[in-house]
């Protein structure tokens, strides 16, 4: 922690990137760190990859959509990424900055940058920040406060995920002492949907595929299913929650056709570590939520690799 500290304090520009597909944790731990480091007199710019998905917007924040073109920054602080490839092309302006610090909670984080903070146990990068501002001289303001609790009720699942512990619910209080509306973040984040997001949901709960005695529950999406309803994929986040809500599962897949290859999203509900299969297959993630994406096979081909080491798992606990 030390040397991060060190690495902020002597730097007068700063970027900072949060994962591509970016979600709640990534978005709300960087706009809360901008924030931090203009109150410490810093100009801080958070670039993107993407536009953040409309369900996100009500997040605000300040961004740059990134072009291509890079500026040469005294540090590059990248949040909430396992790895460079989660950078995508703004790897650019990590790899040109002077110095560059990587703050973290996946378990398998590469520790690609000179400086890095992971803490595996923590239930969000927010709850990370939660500690580690104020060791910066930070003090949290309202604004601060609400992007960090959007950051840790979204990747606690509003708290019911087994990755919450004391510390959590602790700085979780500490942020609720501010000014903002907890319950109408937890509505927007968990109880919205649209009605063509809703028909699709109800299409795919029909379409479960079980295995191994009801322990492995399967979906898979297609671009069709997308096109039938008129929705973009980002419109539907966690699809993987779907099968992981059936009695009895212990392990949760969901794949998905991308551009380079076919995207499998990992659920455990048992004491199965799925980082460790989902390494397997090139990915990386949290004991209980993983991901990867396999860049040759078909999709039938994938799916029954992905599932023949599953049910391996499972019938060798």
């Amino acid at each position: 922690m030390e040397k991060l500290i060190e690495k902020i304090k002597s730097a007068n520009t700063i970027a900072v990137i949060p994962h591509i597909n970016a979600d709640p944790d990534t978005l709300g731990s960087c706009y809360a760190f901008c924030e931090a480091m203009r109150l410490m007199g810093k100009r801080a710019v958070c670039y993107v990859e993407e536009i953040p998905q409309q369900r996100f917007q009500f997040i605000g924040g300040e961004y740059t959509l990134y072009t291509g073109e890079v500026d040469v920054y005294d540090l590059c602080a990248s949040l909430d990424c396992g790895d460079m490839e989660r950078l995508g092309k703004r790897a650019e302006i990590f790899n040109s900055a002077h110095d560059t610090i990587n703050i973290d909670h996946h378990v398998t984080n590469t520790l690609f940058a000179q400086a890095n903070y992971v803490e595996g146990d923590a239930a969000a990068t927010g709850q990370i920040l939660c500690e580690f501002l104020p060791k910066l001289g930070i003090k949290i303001n309202d604004t601060i406060a609400r992007y960090l609790y959007i950051a840790i009720c979204s990747d606690t699942g509003c708290f019911k995920f087994s990755n919450v512990e004391s510390k959590t619910l602790r700085y979780t209080a500490d942020l609720l002492e501010y000014n903002f509306d907890h319950a109408e973040i937890a509505r927007l984040l968990f109880d919205t949907d649209s009605l063509s997001v809703t028909k699709f949901k109800a299409e795919l709960m029909g379409s479960i595929e079980s295995y191994a005695d009801g322990k492995l529950s399967v979906i898979e999406l297609s671009d069709e299913l997308y096109e039938k309803y008129g929705i973009p994929e980002s419109e539907v986040p966690n699809v993987v929650d779907i099968p992981r809500r059936v009695e009895g599962t212990e392990i949760a897949l969901c794949f998905k056709p991308k551009k380079d290859g076919i995207g499998v999203n990992f659920r455990s509900n048992s004491d199965v570590d799925v980082s460790k299969i989902s390494i397997k297959f090139g990915g990386g993630g949290h004991e209980r939520a993983a991901g990867c994406t396999v860049h040759e096979g078909t999709m039938q081909q994938v799916k029954r690799a992905v599932i023949d080491e599953c049910v391996r798992v499972l019938e060798n606990l």
